[in-house]
């Protein structure tokens, strides 16, 4: 299902910055050439998709669609516009510096043990479980307010529509009343970008005409559910979490496992509707707390990337047939 989403006014991007950082004129391409992108990942994983996007562009494969959610819809959103997608990590790292602090000591995880600041640091279910069970903020509709980011996101989109986008996108995120995925795929990137990064639990859910979103990034790691047959072929980088598996000491800890265990079986379950995966196992430990890492790491992937693709266009078909 796709959601038509009216847009609010904002602030009008500068076009100073609105630039094709790849050099060339491929504004909404034939729809049924290229290939289609689904970019997931929780957490920062999801900014990983950096190297993908630069790895594909520099490969010349022409992309006719991005399906994206979490970070990876901003980072989409980017790459959309014909902008570098690399234009937003120092954005990314600079916003985890100035309020890890506030973030992970003073108001989220003040009230666990140094053991416990370790886990939620590595799984972002446990971490929103644990704050909001800490702090017994049941009543609320998120741990923080969106006014933490929302003026990095004008500056990166301002009041920029879809309209205005070289390659389609679309995001990913649940209808939380209807209780199902949705795919937005129009509006302002502004509104788009931020129902992609509404995390459960993490920030308040964004209403657009009406309807309340939050991302699907912690339903599933991969927005693959809702893509079919016209929009072959699709390629996904996956990056299965791993994390050393200890005793569970308590209720949230349970919880948390159990929560891991259905998202990692759901992602598995609908990976074969890719044509094409790009498992990178190596990265699966990245977290939130990994930001400092992040410009060492997206080359890597980059790189990754780059071997797997190579031969793509020689053995296989469906990666020819654009």
């Amino acid at each position: 299902m796709v959601t038509r989403a009216r847009s609010q006014k904002g602030t009008k991007q500068p076009s100073s910055i609105y630039h094709n950082w790849r050099g060339n004129s491929m504004k909404h391409e034939a729809a049924h050439r290229g290939i289609t992108l689904a970019l997931g990942g929780i957490g920062l994983r999801g900014a990983l998709n950096i190297g993908l996007l630069q790895a594909l562009s520099e490969a010349g494969f022409p992309i006719k669609k991005i399906v994206a959610t979490g970070v990876s819809a901003m980072i989409g959103a980017l790459f959309a516009l014909g902008r570098d997608p690399g234009e937003a990590l120092p954005r990314i790292i600079r916003f985890f510096e100035e309020n890890r602090r506030a973030m992970w000591e003073l108001e989220q995880l003040g009230a666990l043990s140094r053991a416990e600041k370790r886990m939620a640091a590595q799984s972002m279910s446990y971490f929103l479980r644990e704050s909001l069970f800490c702090h017994a903020n049941l009543t609320r509709l998120g741990v923080f307010e969106w006014d933490l980011v929302e003026a990095n996101l004008l500056q990166l989109f301002g009041d920029l529509t879809v309209d205005d986008l070289e390659t389609p996108l679309a995001v990913s995120v649940i209808d939380i009343e209807k209780g199902q995925e949705t795919l937005l795929d129009t509006g302002r990137l502004f509104d788009l970008v931020r129902a992609g990064i509404a995390f459960p639990g993490l920030f308040p859910p964004v209403v657009i005409s009406g309807h309340k979103y939050v991302s699907s990034a912690t339903y599933c790691a991969l927005p693959l559910c809702s893509l079919g047959d016209a929009d072959r072929p699709i390629v996904a980088l996956s990056l299965p979490e791993r994390r050393e598996l200890k005793p569970q000491r308590s209720i949230i800890e349970v919880l948390a496992r159990v929560d891991e265990i259905r998202r990692k079986a759901l992602t598995q379950q609908i990976l074969p509707k890719a044509d094409r995966v790009i498992s990178l196992g190596r990265f699966g430990r990245e977290n939130w707390s990994s930001f400092r890492r992040l410009e060492k790491a997206i080359p890597l992937v980059k790189q990754a990337c780059t071997e797997q693709i190579s031969g793509w266009k020689a053995d296989d078909s469906t990666m020819t047939d654009f």
